[in-house]
């Protein structure tokens, strides 16, 4: 499948979140999406009557898949995240001004990646690649992760404000929630954490 056209308007995302740091950039960057790709390009595409081939490539579908395993998303929670959620979009490779995958478009890639027998290998290749930046995700609600560098340090306590995911009722006047978050003394001076609430993962 051919990749999506860059409009203008995703050139403005990419512009308006490059100077911001999130999760998704930084796991984003470490991932050999090389290596992934090789095991991606081995999945069987099907033809539909309606439109050839499938509307998004593998990699697309197995970004989406990983967003929800991080995420703790449904099908239809993706689907709806992917309406509004720009970071969501950029991570996988969607068009602000093209449609998204809907829920029953997640739940058969994911059917398809699972008989095919590639699901979990591409999992544990993804785990296998951050635990060499010593870096361990682990599924569940993330509302606002980041990956922090740690130093020989004493422990100290940070005040941080996340935002909602986006499932819940913003109100009129909305405010920062804020985090405490407590960094841990390292004796290695090049290990990192994935900081997920008040948990160092």
């Amino acid at each position: 499948m051919e990749k999506q056209t860059i409009t203008l308007a995703d050139q403005e995302l990419a512009s308006r979140l490059a100077s911001r740091k999130h999760f998704l950039k930084d796991v984003d960057q470490l991932i050999n999406w090389k290596r992934i790709n090789k095991v991606l390009d081995k999945v069987e595409i099907r033809r539909t009557s309606v439109a050839g081939r499938d509307a998004f490539s593998a990699e697309v579908m197995f970004r989406i898949m990983l967003i929800q395993s991080w995420y703790k998303l449904s099908d239809y929670q993706m689907e709806e995240q992917l309406y509004y959620n720009n970071i969501f979009l950029w991570f996988c490779h969607l068009s602000l001004e093209n449609p998204v995958p809907d829920h029953s478009t997640i739940s058969r890639w994911r059917s398809r990646f699972s008989n095919q027998g590639i699901y979990q290998k591409l999992l544990q290749e993804i785990n296998h690649q951050l635990s060499k930046h010593n870096i361990k995700v682990t599924e569940g609600v993330i509302v606002d992760a980041i990956l922090v560098e740690s130093h020989a340090r004493p422990r100290k306590k940070e005040i941080i404000e996340t935002e909602p995911v986006g499932d819940e009722e913003i109100p009129e006047h909305p405010s920062f929630q804020t985090t405490e978050l407590r960094v841990e003394e390292s004796k290695d001076t090049d290990a990192r954490w994935l900081k997920k609430g008040k948990k160092s993962i």
